[in-house]
């Protein structure tokens, strides 16, 4: 059985889909049945969960339902958005590395390896104090600091794959390096920069609103992390306001839950396969 109906089997993959899924429903079914807007001012502030706003009201009498509803996509957007692009510059360095090996080689894992070698919220920090506060400035920045992690994956694998016997057939038959690339590599290839997207959204996710709830992300986009930015000001301001920190928190992490359990569902089934 091929690598894909294995994974829809597995009952990790199914329940971290049925959350995610979950999450994007109700979202999507809020955003357009809800009287509400996220610039709505429709109530009284900080009025805790009721039946009129199931989450409360933010600083401004906004439903935190409806703030959450828009957020989760955006918070989406970025962590795929930045896990695509990172998994594709780890593709085509990991490839070339492994490819080419000798001075190129040597060049890209050094990059790799300095890279590394600095804490991701140093350099997260330096690149966004530099650039203009937007939501696609902090999916570059993610981008620039996640690349080199998959990057070595990919280079590791595709050296397991160059020696392979039908690798070495088709390379004695006179294929080139462009055919062998094409052809055999990039295939077998596919499931494991699968598994760096997902496991790149989480990160990215983490990330993007960790830069945000530091008020560094892209504050006049409503995503997550910024609703936790604006929500640590209102709670300094009125304690005991919970629902505007444990809501958009507890949205993060089941985002992280269900992401999770998708990519520990593709790594055992590829162990399987090996």
């Amino acid at each position: 059985m091929s690598l894909l109906p294995r994974v829809l089997k597995d009952p990790l993959f199914q329940i971290g889909l049925a959350i995610l899924l979950l999450i994007i429903l109700i979202s999507l079914a809020w955003r357009f049945y809800s009287p509400w807007t996220s610039k709505d001012i429709v109530g009284a502030p900080f009025q805790p969960p009721s039946i009129e706003h199931p989450l409360g009201t933010d600083d401004l009498g906004r439903d935190v339902m409806t703030l959450i509803s828009e957020g989760v996509f955006i918070t989406l957007f970025v962590g795929v958005a930045s896990a695509i692009l990172i998994s594709i510059i780890g593709l085509l360095v990991g490839v070339t590395a492994a490819v080419l090996r000798g001075i190129v080689d040597t060049v890209l894992m050094r990059v790799v390896d300095f890279l590394l070698s600095i804490p991701s919220l140093v350099i997260a920090l330096i690149l966004v104090a530099m650039l203009k506060p937007s939501i696609f400035n902090v999916i570059l920045v993610i981008a620039i600091i996640g690349w080199p992690a998959s990057a070595r994956l990919v280079r590791a694998y595709t050296l397991s794959l160059i020696e392979a016997p039908y690798v070495e057939a088709s390379r004695a038959l006179g294929a080139g390096i462009t055919h062998v690339v094409v052809r055999h590599l990039i295939p077998n290839i596919i499931p494991i920069i699968l598994g760096s997207i997902l496991i790149g959204s989480r990160a990215a996710i983490l990330l993007e609103s960790g830069l945000s709830f530091l008020g560094l992300g892209d504050l006049e986009r409503v995503s997550l992390g910024t609703i936790l930015f604006y929500a640590r000001r209102s709670a300094a301001l009125v304690s005991g306001a919970y629902w505007l920190i444990v809501f958009p928190g507890l949205l993060i992490m089941l985002i992280i839950l269900a992401l999770t359990l998708i990519t520990l569902a593709i790594e055992r089934n590829l162990k399987v396969k090996e």
